[in-house]
């Protein structure tokens, strides 16, 4: 399903850069196929980008302790996750592509990372990895299309 926002002449608007965001879940593999193919078909640029959230504490009987090196493994961890998804998306015929991986929440990041793109259409899996996250504040899926200034196509 693509939501389109209101704006004058958005039905014939051509998706010159495609957002995907992309954590690696099979929902998120299938995003990345479906931007894939809209990408061949116009000739769209696309930008892969996941978000780590590196604000990890972990409670001890000293307080709230953040884990050394969390933030250098976790940035490591989505670098390459990311470096996969880029080869496919190459592997496929997709030859002006890139990705970035950025620290904050999902549905901030992609929205913030959207707006500074000037990104024309923001694809996603309807849900990700993190499920608890879902249950506690609302899926990022829903986040981003509800706050997103461009067309936002949710993949199931």
């Amino acid at each position: 399903m693509i939501v389109e926002r209101a704006v004058q002449g958005s039905r014939n608007r051509q998706y010159a850069k495609i957002l995907v965001g992309y954590d690696g879940s099979e929902n998120s593999k299938r995003a990345l196929r479906k931007a894939i193919e809209l990408a061949k078909v116009l000739g769209s640029e696309v930008r892969l980008v996941t978000a780590e959230d590196t604000i990890g504490y972990v409670p001890s009987l000293a307080g709230m302790v953040y884990p050394p090196n969390l933030r250098q493994n976790l940035l490591k961890q989505g670098n390459a996750l990311l470096k996969e998804a880029v080869n496919f998306a190459k592997e496929a015929g997709i030859t002006n592509v890139s990705g970035s991986v950025e620290e904050g929440s999902p549905a901030d990041m992609i929205l913030a990372y959207a707006s500074a793109y000037k990104a024309d259409l923001i694809v996603l899996g309807r849900r990700g990895i993190r499920g608890i996250e879902r249950f506690l504040m609302g899926s990022v899926s829903s986040a981003v299309v509800s706050h997103s200034g461009c067309d936002v196509l949710v993949v199931k």
